[in-house]
């Protein structure tokens, strides 16, 4: 059975969690709470990134006598309550040249009509990039036509979109991470799919072109058909289903809803709710009561995990389910936006392929809820990576804060960073653009 993936999440440790009973009773007793109505626009808050969410020890911490109000007017999850990050003002960039200059440094890495996963296709005998690794070239695609549509741009689209569609594995009956798979004994992620079917989707939203909309309810019918665990619940991270993935249930969660959006078709509704339901009984186990990357590990929080639950609920609570899934994303984000939610302010450094997705993704989230603190967020880390990014050779290979990548699974040359950071510019484009 190929797996081209093995080894490439990273796991992330933070000081002075809760673990067992007592952490599994706080996340009961927070969620049994959610009771404000969601009539405000809910908040957004941040959290690092891809970088490492070491949470400040606050064991001996003592609740404060009036509960802070954070973000958005939502109370943070923290059991130290305190008030949002202060940012700093960012210099406005010029961002669709910024993105155009990340489209033309792609070509460095082009091999027979497509990228290779490493400068120069040093990777062994399978040298093309996986899904991991594209899906932020492509999302930049949809950005460029989103912010500034033209002939240009559109053909753009088409070109990533007809080239996502070799992905598909007939045999499995989902998209397979390398190009050209169509075995049926390969191994497929269900995370993949979910941010595949996110990048059809956008690419949709773009173009107006059905034929993106196709792919993306595919990728969601594969994810229902064969990635929820129907005996205890929990979306496995592939089809040889090793554990249940946080990733993989954030990510299927947002397309998942977003698709509804599109289709009205009630079972996607369902399938959504039941998603994130389990996800809030049971996946986080983490004194901030956030999102774990694999269930039981409450050291692996990352940053991407959260921006897609909190939008989902976002959404499900806009869909008529419940103001409560308001309450809980409101109350989450303003959680990531604390002051001392991790030792690392505003630096998103930990890796740019997990933080462009945070990013895209809280923005996405901003924007619906009237909060401003996730553009100028993305804005502050696009001004540093716009300074820091660059190798020396007019590729932007380096973390966005300077310095290596803390990510053990990002190396050298790899096609995603330059790609990532250029999804970053790209979205902000699209959400400065649309700023009143």
């Amino acid at each position: 059975m190929t797996d081209y993936r093995r080894g490439r999440r990273m796991r992330i440790s933070a000081g002075g969690l809760k673990t067992g009973a007592l952490a599994a009773q706080a996340v009961a007793l927070a969620i049994a709470g959610l009771t404000f109505a969601c009539g405000a626009s809910p908040a957004a808050a941040r959290q690092s990134a891809g970088q490492s969410f070491a949470a400040s020890a606050r064991a001996s911490v003592a609740a404060p006598a009036k509960p802070v109000v954070g973000l958005g007017g939502f109370q943070p999850l923290t059991p130290w309550h305190k008030p949002p990050l202060e940012l700093p003002s960012p210099r406005v960039l010029a961002y669709l040249q910024l993105t155009e200059t990340g489209v033309r440094q792609a070509a460095r890495w082009g091999h027979d009509g497509w990228y290779c996963e490493y400068l120069g296709c040093s990777h062994g005998p399978y040298p093309l990039i996986t899904i991991w690794g594209e899906v932020p070239m492509f999302e930049s695609a949809n950005a460029l036509q989103t912010a500034s549509p033209s002939s240009a741009h559109r053909a753009l689209v088409d070109r990533f979109g007809a080239a996502n569609e070799r992905y598909w594995d007939r045999a499995v009956g989902g998209y397979a991470p390398y190009p050209g798979d169509r075995a049926s004994n390969v191994r497929v992620f269900f995370d993949d799919n979910g941010w595949e079917g996110l990048a059809f989707l956008n690419a949709y939203k773009a173009t107006h072109q059905r034929r993106w909309l196709h792919d993306a309810q595919r990728a969601f019918h594969f994810i229902a058909a064969r990635g929820w665990d129907r005996h205890g619940g929990g979306m496995w991270w592939n089809t040889s289903h090793p554990y249940h993935s946080g990733p993989a249930l954030s990510s299927d969660s947002l397309l998942g809803i977003l698709l509804y959006d599109e289709d009205h078709e009630r079972w996607q509704l369902e399938d959504v709710k039941m998603y994130v339901d389990w996800a809030n009984g049971n996946d986080r186990e983490d004194e901030r009561q956030l999102y774990l990357e694999q269930p039981g590990q409450p050291e692996s929080v990352n940053d991407y995990v959260q921006a897609p639950l909190i939008y989902a609920q976002y959404l499900l609570c806009k869909d008529g389910v419940g103001e409560s899934y308001c309450e809980i994303a409101g109350r989450v984000a303003a959680t990531l936006a604390e002051q001392d939610v991790d030792a690392y302010g505003w630096e998103y450094s930990y890796g740019p392929q997990y933080d462009a997705i945070f990013m895209q993704w809280m923005m996405d989230y901003g924007q619906a809820t009237g909060v401003p603190f996730w553009l100028t967020l993305a804005e502050v880390n696009a001004e540093a990576a716009a300074t820091n990014a660059g190798n020396g050779h007019g590729l932007w290979l380096e973390g966005w804060w300077g310095g290596g990548i803390a990510d053990p699974e990002t190396h050298p040359g790899m096609f995603r960073t330059a790609a990532a950071t250029t999804r970053l510019f790209a979205w902000i484009d699209v959400y400065a653009g649309a700023q009143p």
